[in-house]
């Protein structure tokens, strides 16, 4: 199985962004990426039961169409997938436990009251088990390094202390 990166879409610009940033990050560790379309069910019991196979917008197809050529330009493979949940930050969750990520890349969950919503976003990172980036004004600027097996420790030398 192929490793691959979680790319949660949302606003066209937000998404463009984070697809670039996404598929360099991938073509350097030679994974692929997963772009996910998040849809909203008003109840628990519509999850995967098909009641929202609507088609896509022209607009929203287009974009993901745009999406695709993005990350195969940057010579990575990409595949598109529809998600559905009921709680934007569980969603999130078990998309990533689903695809097991080497990163994510999704909006901020948002909320009325600002003090919650970056509460949100710090419990979402803590349990996301692997690098978050919400690509927000304020975050740190981006850096990734692929995980590299530990090195191991050089033998000490006789004599020195």
């Amino acid at each position: 199985m192929q490793t691959t990166i979680l790319v949660i879409t949302g606003e066209p610009n937000w998404t463009r962004r984070a697809i670039h940033l996404a598929a360099a990050m991938a073509h350097e560790a030679g994974a692929a990426l997963t772009v996910v379309r998040m849809v909203p069910v008003a109840h628990l019991e519509y999850l995967g039961a098909g009641e929202r196979e609507d088609l896509l917008p022209y607009d929203e197809f287009d974009a993901l169409v745009e999406y695709v050529a993005t990350a195969e330009a940057y010579g990575v493979a990409v595949k598109i997938e529809l998600f559905e949940y009921a709680d934007y930050t569980g969603g999130l969750l078990s998309a990533a436990e689903q695809v097991a990520p080497l990163a994510v890349f999704a909006p901020a969950p948002g909320g009325p009251i600002e003090l919650l919503a970056r509460w949100r976003l710090w419990l979402l990172r803590r349990r996301m088990g692997c690098p978050f980036y919400a690509l927000n004004p304020g975050d740190k600027p981006l850096a990734w390094t692929e995980a590299t097996p530990p090195q191991p420790a050089a033998a000490p030398r006789v004599g020195a202390q």
